[in-house]
């Protein structure tokens, strides 16, 4: 049945794309039934809502860019290549400088590393400098009516917008992220700055886009709230054949092994509980002596942030190295 669903979903895009007058027969479609259920089930102004959309632009090259994540399209060694970089690590440790003590306390009140927060923002938006320049309105609309495959996901990150505009007093029309309606500073989408985000100076407002206190409070309490553990480990660098590596390792971003696993295979990794999660992470292109990696419980909390392994990879790596310069 699911591989019925998905030959269809597949059909159904190639269609769309040889026949450009369906696709925006089914667009206008999507449309109509987003206008409505935003006004008679969430109960929004008809005019506003009309005006909003009128307003609204359909992006068609945003369907090819979300369907090549560089997750997708880039070997270990590229993806590392992008974020680990010199220009990058020095402008975290500028960053940590500046705002220690807002570090300093997210860290201590969240229970989230210093090295983890300064990984997430670096990787995300080198620190604020790069949020997207997307409106946020007209990506979520593009994927919502364009992208059959998520367009569920998205339909409902474009209503959760509308709901975060009216509760932070923002202008739906000028919110800018990035091509998958991703914002601010630390990229939430919608329903991740509805439920995850704090006002960590104490305002009255959460504002992810100029708030450092709103930017790394979020962060730490959206790990905090998705299982973070400070009691628990991160990852471990472990010298591996290729015979185990082959064996044992896997990309899934669920963890299917631990430590007794290990031990059962000849693996030696002490200080750790038997059933403590134990995955070791099978990297493309990479040198097994230098980059082989066994997943802990905190880098697949850090994986609800970006569903892949290698985003956590960089994250805690770009992090450490900011951390050397800090010590």
């Amino acid at each position: 049945m699911i591989h019925q669903i998905k030959h269809f979903v597949i059909v159904l895009a190639l269609i769309i794309n040889l026949h450009p007058s369906l696709a925006s027969t089914a667009q206008e479609k999507e449309k109509s039934l987003l206008i409505d259920e935003l006004i008679q089930e969430h109960g929004f102004d008809e005019q506003y809502v009309l005006d909003i959309f009128d307003n609204t632009k359909y992006l068609p090259e945003l369907i090819e860019s979300i369907s090549k994540p560089a997750e997708r399209t880039k070997t270990w060694p590229e993806y590392r290549n992008i974020f680990v970089t010199k220009k990058r690590i020095a402008a975290g440790v500028l960053f940590a400088k500046q705002h220690e003590e807002i570090i300093n306390r997210a860290a201590r009140e969240m229970g989230v590393p210093r090295k983890i927060l300064l990984g997430i923002l670096g990787v995300e938006t080198y620190y604020g400098r790069v949020k997207g320049s997307y409106k946020v309105m007209d990506s979520l609309y593009t994927l919502a009516t364009g992208y059959p495959q998520r367009a569920k996901f998205f339909k409902s990150e474009l209503i959760n917008l509308f709901y975060l505009s009216r509760e932070e007093n923002l202008p739906i029309l000028d919110i800018k992220g990035s091509y998958a309606g991703a914002m601010g500073a630390p990229q939430f989408i919608s329903s991740s700055y509805r439920n995850y985000a704090v006002d960590g100076n104490a305002d009255g407002r959460i504002d992810l886009f100029n708030s450092w206190d709103d930017v790394l409070m979020s962060i730490g309490n959206y790990l905090k709230r998705n299982g973070w553990d400070s009691s628990k480990s991160i990852y471990s660098r472990y010298p591996l054949s290729n015979l185990k590596l082959s064996e044992l390792a896997s990309k899934t971003i669920k963890p299917t092994s631990t430590i007794q696993d290990l031990l059962n295979e000849g693996i030696e990794i002490n200080g750790f509980r038997a059933d403590d999660i134990a995955q070791l992470i099978q990297l493309d292109d990479a040198n097994i002596r230098d980059d082989s990696y066994i997943g802990h419980h905190n880098l697949y909390v850090i994986t609800t942030y970006n569903r892949n392994v290698m985003y956590a990879l960089v994250v805690i790596q770009l992090g450490e190295e900011i951390e050397s310069y800090l010590n």
